[in-house]
């Protein structure tokens, strides 16, 4: 008799998942500036995706502007 195939499992990639509706972004910034961010995060009780969501929601509401 013949085996029945599982049906075929997802890649998994490293890390948590996003939440629905969310989608991972890749930055390239400096390892200093990302082990501080980590760390004052975690000191605020929240984490660096959160931080890093409501500062382009700012920057592109135009609450926040970059330096020249």
């Amino acid at each position: 008799m013949a085996k029945k195939s599982e049906p075929a499992r997802p890649k998994r990639t490293s890390g948590p998942r996003a939440p629905a509706g969310k989608h991972a972004l890749t930055v390239i910034i400096s390892e200093k500036t990302i082990e501080e961010a980590k760390v004052k995060a975690i000191r605020d009780r929240t984490n660096v995706s959160r931080v890093t969501e409501e500062l382009l929601d700012g920057w592109l509401s135009g609450f926040y502007r970059l330096k020249q």
